[in-house]
């Protein structure tokens, strides 16, 4: 289902077992308001997702005042492939690209991975839930279905990590997700991954790269912005509940 004002969205609401959409535009006036609140009603949608621009403190004011709650800040860092610091070597931990034979492993780093997204922060959507999406996520990553490669951490031949991308226009890439296990953290895994990855688009004539994180994952921006990513714009999630 489609229109001006939204888009439904077959996955996630599937997945989630509600009707969900996400709202085309990213202002809203009080009339644009009206019409997509009427708009869900009559489609029967239980939540909409609305991804607002930052600086636009009118239709964050008509978001809030409309009965939409605040889940999420996004950040959009974005950097160039030859600007990253090389793989720190180390004996401890070895990097490699992925495949499926490595799912095992690696799905419950998915599932305990992502606790800061907005899919966590709104309890509506249940925990259990949240972490498989992610699941699934790597799972189809892992079969090309999702991205172009996943990169894989080891350490003492066990896989401990993963970074996967996929490729947008010709020279540009976009890093999907980042997840390292608790056991293996203070190895260096999340940023030796991502050189690991700069290398191999590097090698594909890519230099452009982008990455999304949340406001609230502090780690995850430090370690983009020792590869010498900067922020690249700031946008602001609300749901709306038509239960």
């Amino acid at each position: 289902m489609t229109s001006a004002l939204m888009e439904c969205l077959p996955w996630d609401s599937r997945h989630f077992g509600f009707r969900i959409a996400r709202a085309r535009s990213r202002r809203l006036d009080i009339d644009a308001y009206r019409a997509l609140e009427a708009a869900c009603l009559d489609q029967g949608i239980e939540c909409l997702y609305f991804l607002a621009d930052a600086a636009d403190q009118s239709t964050i004011e008509n978001l809030l005042s409309g009965g939409f709650d605040f889940v999420d800040i996004r950040l959009t860092f974005a950097g160039r492939v030859s600007d990253f610091p090389p793989i720190s070597q180390s004996d401890e931990v070895s990097y490699r690209i992925g495949k499926e034979g490595d799912l095992a492993a690696l799905l419950p780093i998915a599932g305990d991975s992502f606790t800061q997204s907005r899919f966590f922060v709104d309890r509506r959507f249940g925990s259990a839930k949240a972490a498989r999406m992610y699941q699934i996520w790597l799972e189809k990553s892992l079969t090309t279905e999702y991205a172009d490669a996943v990169v894989v951490a080891e350490v003492a031949g066990r896989a401990v990590g993963f970074v996967t991308w996929h490729l947008r226009e010709p020279g540009d890439a976009n890093i999907g997700l980042v997840g390292v296990a608790d056991s293996a953290r203070g190895f260096g895994c999340a940023g030796g991954m991502l050189g690991y990855a700069a290398d191999w688009l590097s090698e594909r004539g890519i230099d452009d790269l982008h990455v999304v994180t949340q406001g609230r994952n502090l780690s995850a921006q430090r370690l983009y912005q020792r590869c010498g990513m900067v922020t690249r714009s700031v946008e602001l999630w609300f749901h709306r509940w038509f239960q």
